[in-house]
């Protein structure tokens, strides 16, 4: 079995972060890029193995979004968080972007042996078609770093940008779980804040190195209008600053949308 040293992301200290630069006129490049540019533009999406879901996202989650995965445990979240690890690297001989991730574990549930299974299970199905694509270089094209705590997880994201330098073939980032730690701090201003602090960082990211971040959250319950229901956990803010929301159920169905309410089945 591989090691995890090879994979391990030890993160530094959170750096103070650094104002933007004002941006002249003459720098703003407004009209350089059609949707047509986009459209014809090289591969950008990562399959997430669910043929239905793939069909909906146009051939994957797109680099440059927020995706968050919601449901309970043992519904299979954390599952496509490392299926989508694999699916990254897939190489561009096939039709993928040939990658790599990191993986941000708070909830230290990480189990190498699992991930394994299903690079195995990808090895073999594009055996034909790339033969050199093999299993233990998926394993360590996935960088992963340890983070039970809310400062280890802050001091990670925040420092991101350097790590993304000398790793530019990132192309996605996942957190299990986004909401582990956070809910740990009893102060709701201040969490509220670390919260927005770590969108932030996540969109600049996103801006300047052109990645997907894909995490996973909670169900909660909330009391409203004399009654609790279950929501997700974070609060509306946060729902409104991610861009897909797929609901995972017992029953193995997928569901798309920011509320449950208005969510549609992924047949």
């Amino acid at each position: 079995m591989l090691s995890l040293n090879s994979m391990v992301w030890e993160p530094s200290q959170p750096e103070a972060i650094e104002r933007r630069p004002s941006v002249s006129h003459e720098n703003l490049r407004i009209f350089d890029k059609s949707c047509w540019d986009i459209s014809q533009s090289a591969t950008n999406k990562i399959l997430t193995g669910n043929k239905a879901l793939d069909t909906h996202f146009g051939g994957g989650i797109s680099l440059g979004h927020l995706v968050e995965l919601i449901g309970n445990s043992g519904t299979g979240k954390t599952q496509m968080c490392l299926q989508l690890c694999l699916n990254v690297q897939i190489p561009k001989a096939a039709g993928g972007l040939e990658g790599s991730a990191l993986f941000i574990d708070t909830r230290q549930d990480f189990h190498p042996d699992r991930l394994m299974g299903l690079a195995l299970k990808l090895e073999r199905q594009y055996a034909h078609r790339v033969p050199e694509f093999k299993a233990h270089k998926m394993l360590q094209k996935i960088h992963y770093v340890r983070c039970p705590k809310l400062d280890q997880l802050m001091a990670t994201v925040l420092s991101c940008h350097r790590h993304l330098v000398d790793h530019p073939d990132i192309k996605l980032i996942v957190i299990d779980s986004l909401a582990f730690t956070l809910r740990m701090l009893e102060d709701g201003a201040h969490r509220y804040e670390l919260l927005l602090e770590l969108h932030e960082s996540m969109r600049r990211l996103q801006r300047q190195h052109e990645l997907a971040w894909v995490f996973t959250n909670v169900l909660t319950h909330r009391y409203v209008k004399q009654k609790f229901q279950v929501e997700p956990a974070l609060g509306d803010l946060h729902s409104h600053l991610i861009n897909e929301r797929i609901w995972f159920t017992g029953s193995s169905e997928l569901h798309l949308g920011k509320s449950w309410r208005t969510s549609r089945l992924i047949p």
